[in-house]
């Protein structure tokens, strides 16, 4: 994988990432696990947090099973973590085996967050990093309504929770597109993440992306209005 490391440090995505993780109680030299499906916002993270050049990473992936391409696609995270010398950890995992009382959406984020704990507590890794970002933290305000949550529900995607750092909940999906734009990485797309049938994929491609196209600061409008919730 190539990508000018002099370009992103001096890029204005790096710079408000970088505001974000100096929030955050990390430490030169932290063991800094990142969770990578190969999709354009994990190995934005990724890239990011590579050219802070202080943190151990170790990438981690998690094979659902769930598409055609999806052995393809952790072989092109192997490829990253191994072009930037970073430890590799991954799970395959077999859809044929997921309890049928629970989604197959819930099944992955269960089986994943239970994959990077224990990577955690083997390696002793001192936090979790996800590349939820903007976009899905008004996805999950919008789901949370569906849901009848109430006030607990507008809070969202929690910025820290024990080891899980999430520091792209302020930026947008259109910066991390902008952003690929000026440095030119490759990314690889997951086609279930077009399946409208999944409740979040139809906020996304039918709610929230001509949400933006009308009003191009709704996300970032909503986010702060989140945060204010939050406190």
């Amino acid at each position: 994988m190539y990508f000018d490391q002099r370009a992103i440090i001096k890029d204005p995505l790096y710079k408000k990432f970088q505001a974000q993780i100096e929030k955050f109680s990390f430490k030169e030299n932290d063991k800094v696990i990142i969770a990578i499906s190969g999709g354009l916002d994990s190995v934005a993270l990724l890239i990011l947090l590579f050219s802070c050049q202080k943190y151990r990473l170790i990438s981690a992936h998690v094979n659902h099973g769930l598409h055609k391409d999806a052995d393809e696609h952790s072989l092109f995270v192997k490829k990253i973590s191994d072009n930037l010398k970073i430890p590799f950890y991954s799970k395959n995992l077999n859809p044929k085996k997921k309890n049928k009382s629970i989604s197959t959406e819930e099944w992955a984020r269960l089986e994943r967050y239970s994959f990077l704990n224990e990577i955690s507590e083997n390696i002793n890794g001192k936090y979790i990093v996800t590349a939820h970002h903007g976009n899905d933290q008004v996805e999950t305000l919008l789901m949370n309504l569906t849901r009848k949550t109430g006030v607990s529900g507008l809070k969202g995607i929690a910025k820290k929770r024990g080891k899980i750092i999430r520091p792209m909940l302020n930026i947008t999906k259109k910066e991390i597109i902008d952003f690929q734009n000026r440095n030119s990485f490759y990314v690889i797309d997951d086609p279930t993440n077009h399946n409208i049938s999944i409740p979040r994929n139809f906020l996304r491609h039918k709610i929230i992306q001509p949400w933006e196209i009308k009003y191009p600061e709704i996300v970032e409008s909503i986010t702060k209005s989140m945060k204010y919730f939050s406190e």
